[in-house]
């Protein structure tokens, strides 16, 4: 693919208003609107007025926060995503009929800028029914109107004097390959489900690089890279697992002092942890970024489990995480026998897990325990003060 030079699809115009949103509270809220029926939006240049919405799916939630969380890895400005229209900095909305010159044309999306009170908003909508049987194409909309509002222009735009290529038709310009921002039908059929490295380029190069990862707890995040002990990418899941590494907090496995990310994947019914260097490449020995590996119970071992019964701890443990039914407690040595644990709360409330770790940090074994048995031992070995923070 070519390479587009990022001043040509940068405008400053979108940019200026981005930076003073930003500059509100150094972070851009973004509502999804998940309801059908009519809601009152404030239209932007075309006036305030009802529209007519339909429901954003949950899948497509799942992957606009996925996208916005791997984007806020990479640039230097921080997401939040909020749950009402009050106070958020860009609105999304799956509109039923997008018609902006009253001529009955088909518009596919739309983003309009809002200064309510000197407040500038982003509101965009997207014309589902036009785009329903082809969700690929619905998204690519979705990631093209919101690197508007981010600062990007189509490649086309002649009107800040650079254009790419010298070309001013768009069907003669860049191809989505390329650039997000470009309106051509993709040069080898798929539409791109992340920003290119032309737009990741631009958008460098006016926010910065992220130089300081903040995880979102309960968020969803694309892991790419990581492997488990032998270097197998996601545990020899299919890469459909590599965007759904569930943010759980903070953990040190290893007791030595540093605090590893802990992420969970319900696609492949592992957990991972990453180093507070996000190294992706120290997930041998010693190492403290990679996919947890299994473990044998020692029940079975004994003969007095059977393997893959009920009763198994390890054949549960994959089950909750399948079913993403685990919550990341607290971590510590609580007996002080050199062997670091972490306790989890299944989200059910049907029981507590206590993993214990090798030196390494890779997982020795797990159990299962009731909330009576869980108090007791926190309580046995001085650490009641933390029963509060495993039940959560």
């Amino acid at each position: 693919m070519r390479e587009i030079p990022s001043n040509e699809l940068i405008s400053n115009e979108w940019v200026e208003i981005t930076e003073q949103i930003n500059n509100l509270d150094s972070t851009i809220d973004i509502y999804l609107h998940e309801d059908n029926g009519q809601v009152s939006v404030n239209g932007g240049s075309f006036g305030a007025q009802v529209i007519n919405t339909q429901a954003i799916s949950m899948s497509d939630q799942n992957f606009y926060e996925s996208l916005v969380n791997r984007l806020d890895l990479e640039i230097d400005l921080d997401f939040n995503f909020v749950e009402t229209q009050e106070d958020n900095d860009i609105a999304v909305y799956y509109d039923t009929e997008i018609n902006i010159n009253n001529d009955g044309g088909i518009t596919l999306g739309l983003i309009v800028t809002n200064s309510i009170q000197d407040r500038y908003s982003y509101e965009i909508f997207l014309n589902e029914p036009a785009l329903r049987d082809n969700n690929p194409y619905l998204r690519y909309a979705f990631i093209h109107e919101l690197g508007h509002a981010l600062g990007l222009e189509h490649p086309f735009d002649d009107s800040d004097g650079d254009i790419f290529n010298g070309q001013i038709s768009p069907w003669s310009s860049a191809y989505p390959e390329e650039t997000v921002m470009a309106y051509r039908d993709p040069l080898h059929g798929n539409w791109p489900n992340y920003y290119t490295e032309n737009d990741l380029n631009a958008l460098i190069s006016i926010w910065g690089e992220e130089d300081e990862i903040n995880y979102i707890k309960e968020s969803v995040y694309e892991l790419i890279e990581i492997k488990d002990y032998d270097g197998n990418l996601h545990a020899g899941a299919s890469t459909s697992a590599q965007d759904q590494y569930k943010y759980q907090g903070e953990a040190d496995l290893n007791g030595d002092g540093s605090k590893e990310n802990i992420f969970t994947n319900a696609i492949s019914g592992r957990w991972a942890s990453v180093g507070s260097d996000g190294d992706f490449g120290d997930y041998g020995a010693g190492g403290s970024t990679r996919v947890v590996g299994t473990y044998n119970d020692p029940l079975i071992l004994s003969g007095e489990v059977e393997a893959g019964g009920p009763h198994d701890s390890q054949t549960r443990f994959q089950n909750d995480l399948w079913a993403d039914n685990l919550g990341l407690g607290v971590d510590g040595d609580f007996d002080s026998d050199g062997t670091q644990e972490v306790y989890w709360r299944t989200n059910d409330g049907s029981a507590y897990l206590r993993s214990l770790h090798h030196a390494d940090g890779n997982i020795q074994y797990a159990n299962y325990q009731n909330y009576a048995q869980m108090s007791d031992y926190l309580t046995s070995t001085g650490n009641s003060n933390l029963i509060s923070t495993v039940v959560g």
